[in-house]
């Protein structure tokens, strides 16, 4: 998987909302570790995230769920510091349901996938230290995903399962289109198609105009004239 800089960030965004929906004010759920790696590495989250995601600080939410808040709550004081900037956060609540339900609490990442779900309906944007939770949730289409390398927040590219899932839906919705629609779709691409091939053209022409040779280059050298020496004249005789 490609890491972004704030360029590459930057568009993996756009893409996201224009191909998912995804845009400010961005939902971001994290989970217990990677607010503990923040808390160890004394970052800012609050005054970080909001420069990562190239917004500013009213158009970012923070959520967690209640289950990474009560598991950084059982830790203790080795956890303290990470669970007081979980409690600046927004909880959400876990989804109910699914084959692991019950009575028993789940874990947090059982409690990240079911708000997921199987479409990221709600638009987060998921924040994790688990790299099997990240590898699974990259296997779903709209789901951007970041974490925490030392001190740095790293952006990963958009998923191919997104890429995917978005062409088959442009595909589904190319199928729907009645005759006429079709008809006027293939004007507007033949329409393009025309204007690149003549803006393909001009550009063959004005190519082959450079490369035709200067004529000053080709014009034949003037031959130098030389001046015909007078003849000496005898001088008088003794």
């Amino acid at each position: 998987m490609r890491y972004l800089r704030a360029k590459g960030i930057r568009k993996a965004l756009r893409q996201f909302h224009f191909l998912c929906g995804i845009k400010p004010p961005y939902k971001v759920l994290l989970d217990g570790n990677f607010v503990a790696m923040c808390a160890q590495m004394k970052v800012a989250l609050h005054e970080r995230l909001p420069k990562f995601l190239q917004v500013k600080p009213h158009e970012l939410q923070l959520f967690i769920p209640r289950a990474a808040l009560a598991e950084l709550e059982l830790l203790g004081d080795e956890m303290r510091a990470a669970f007081e900037l979980a409690q600046s956060f927004t909880v959400v609540e876990d989804v109910v349901g699914g084959e692991d339900s019950g009575d028993k609490p789940v874990d947090v990442t059982t409690a990240i996938r079911r708000l997921i779900g199987d479409r990221n309906e709600r638009k987060f944007l998921v924040a994790t230290q688990e790299v099997e939770l990240r590898k699974e949730l990259r296997a779903l289409p709209g789901v951007p995903l970041f974490y925490l390398n030392r001190s740095v927040l790293v952006f990963e590219d958009i998923s191919r399962a997104t890429l995917a899932i978005v062409r088959q839906e442009e595909k589904a919705k190319l199928a729907k289109l009645d005759t006429n629609e079709k008809r006027k779709l293939d004007l507007v691409t033949a329409d393009d198609s025309d204007d690149a091939d003549a803006e393909q053209e001009k550009r063959r022409l004005k190519k082959a105009r450079a490369k035709a040779p200067n004529p000053l280059s080709v014009k034949k050298p003037l031959k130098k004239k030389v001046r015909a020496k007078k003849p000496k004249h005898a001088g008088a005789q003794a």
